[in-house]
Parts: C-alpha cells; sequence; structure tokens
C-alpha cells in the first residue's frame, strides 16, 4: 500500500485537534454549567458586541431559527437581553441581542477558567513554541477559508457544466441523461 499523500497527515491530525476541542469545550461548559453553544455565543457576543439574529446565525453556521433559540435561551438566563438599535437610519424593528452585565461577568470568568487550563496544558512550551504552533494554525484556517471559497465556485462552475451537458443530452436523445460530473465527486462524498 503506498503511503498516504503528506497533506492527508495534516487532515488526520486537524480532525483529532477538532475532536480534542470539542472534548476540552464540552468540559468546560460541563464545569461551569453551561451549554457549549451557549458558550460560544456568548463570546461571540462579547467580542463582537450586540448581533442581530440573521448575523449570529452566519457567524455560527447555523439556520436562523437555531440562531434564534439560541438566544433566546441566553436572554431567558440573563445573559443577554433583546435590545432595540439606536442611531440615525436604523431600523428599529430590528432586535439586537446583547450581553447583560451578568453575561459579561460569566464571560469573563469563563474566559479566566479557560486562561488557566490553557496555561497548565501548555507550561511547558516556550512562549515562541506557543506563538509557532498559532502561526501554523492560523495559516491553516487562512488557507482552508480562501481555497473554500474557491471550491464552492468550481462545484458551481461543475453543476452548471453538468447541467448544460444534460441539457443537451436531452434535446438530442430526448431521453434524460445523467449528470456527467456530480457535485458530490468534488465534495468528497462517497459516489
Amino acid at each position: 500500500m503506498p503511503d498516504a499523500p503528506a497533506y492527508r497527515v495534516l487532515i488526520d491530525a486537524i480532525s483529532h485537534l477538532a475532536r480534542v476541542q470539542r472534548e476540552v469545550g464540552t468540559g468546560l461548559a460541563r464545569d461551569l454549567d453551561c451549554s457549549r453553544t451557549s458558550l460560544a455565543l456568548l463570546w461571540m457576543l462579547n467580542r463582537h458586541g450586540d448581533l442581530g439574529i440573521g448575523e449570529l446565525a452566519q457567524r455560527l453556521h447555523v439556520d436562523i431559527s437555531v440562531a434564534s433559540r439560541q438566544a433566546t435561551a441566553l436572554v431567558e438566563s440573563g445573559y443577554a437581553e433583546r435590545r432595540i438599535p439606536v442611531g440615525s437610519g436604523v431600523d428599529r424593528r430590528v432586535r439586537l441581542i446583547g450581553l447583560t452585565d451578568a453575561g459579561r461577568a460569566f464571560t469573563a470568568r469563563a474566559r479566566h477558567e479557560l486562561d488557566e487550563r490553557a496555561g497548565r496544558l501548555f507550561d511547558d512550551w516556550t512562549a515562541e513554541e506557543l506563538r509557532s504552533a498559532a502561526a501554523a494554525l492560523d495559516r491553516i484556517a487562512e488557507t482552508i477559508a480562501h481555497r473554500t471559497g474557491d471550491l464552492a465556485e468550481l462545484r458551481a462552475s461543475v453543476t452548471r457544466a453538468g447541467e448544460q451537458a444534460a441539457e443537451q443530452a436531452i434535446a438530442r436523445t430526448a431521453a434524460p441523461a445523467p449528470d456527467p460530473i456530480s457535485p458530490g465527486v468534488l465534495a468528497g462524498a462517497p459516489t
């Protein structure tokens, strides 16, 4: 069996890191008596300020109804509140979600706990090793984010080309033709 391509090693390491990150996040959320999702939403609001439900959904990569339920849970817990935007030219029908004092205090406590845990986990790493690892992870994330946009456009082009080829085949034979290139192939889906 031939050796795996070099990028496979990287993909496997990223998958391993993602699993460990989920486990750490779940443990932290459990210890703070908060869901991982609520914790992520609190950190997002703390970092970006008041956000509308649509923007929350976009940043969380979830449906608007999911973001709305998550925001409602934070409001009911007293960590967030719905606000009317202020300023000239704003749509006052829109409601923003923002942290309350209790939400900011909880988020600060959660951040402190995360810092304490990370300090213990990486106590034998030098500052340079930490900066180097962070730079590598940022580069990986930026590469994936940039190329994912390229792949989305490629998939759309292949889909359009496949649809055009199918239409031409139908016109020639009056029988449906299979899509010559399945978009699932580019997405890595099993065929």
